[in-house]
């Protein structure tokens, strides 16, 4: 089975590091074939910042992302500019804080505080990240928790893990799914 991901938004929100994470997470822990690439505009703070990810049991001969069953937008621009190339079945996960202009009637589209979570639990703007990768792997089942939290222990700084994992974990309880 194929899944395309994309995970876009601005600069210094950490899209980077959350594809790499998930990368790691697919790739080692679930043993997936993975191919992950990343964008970033202009600016390295505030400019577009994009990693995709096509996931597969099977070889991968194809490495862009279309279609993406599963879309990440952590800012206005990343929505207006990315939403219309998911799936009709997929998922679009957006901030509310920086989404504000999106289609009423888009039922892919779940919007949920982020960026407030991020802050409660973290207390920084930078946790974001991983708070989306929480909500993500809640709301998408062929993104497995268990691989995520093991991807971040090895990815992320050591004096920086548990907080990154409890920002983890309230983005998955954000979702609500047990």
């Amino acid at each position: 089975m194929r899944r395309e991901i994309q995970l876009v938004g601005q600069g210094g929100q950490g899209i980077r590091l959350a594809g790499s994470i998930l990368s790691r997470a697919f790739g080692i822990y679930d043993e997936k074939n993975i191919v992950e690439t990343h964008l970033y505009g202009a600016a390295a703070r505030g400019g577009l910042s994009e990693s995709e990810l096509v996931v597969s049991d099977e070889e991968i001969y194809y490495v862009k992302v279309e279609n993406p069953d599963l879309l990440l937008a952590l800012s206005q621009r990343a929505y207006d500019e990315y939403s219309d190339s998911v799936k009709d079945s997929g998922t679009i996960l957006a901030d509310e804080f920086y989404v504000k202009k999106y289609k009423r009637d888009d039922n892919r589209l779940i919007l949920y505080p982020l960026t407030r979570i991020a802050l409660d639990t973290a207390g920084s703007l930078i946790a974001v990240n991983v708070v989306s990768l929480g909500a993500l792997s809640a709301l998408d089942p062929f993104l497995s928790p268990k691989s995520v939290r093991n991807a971040i222990k090895d990815t992320i700084k050591k004096e920086f893990v548990d907080k990154n994992l409890a920002a983890f974990d309230k983005g998955f309880e954000l979702v609500g799914v047990e």
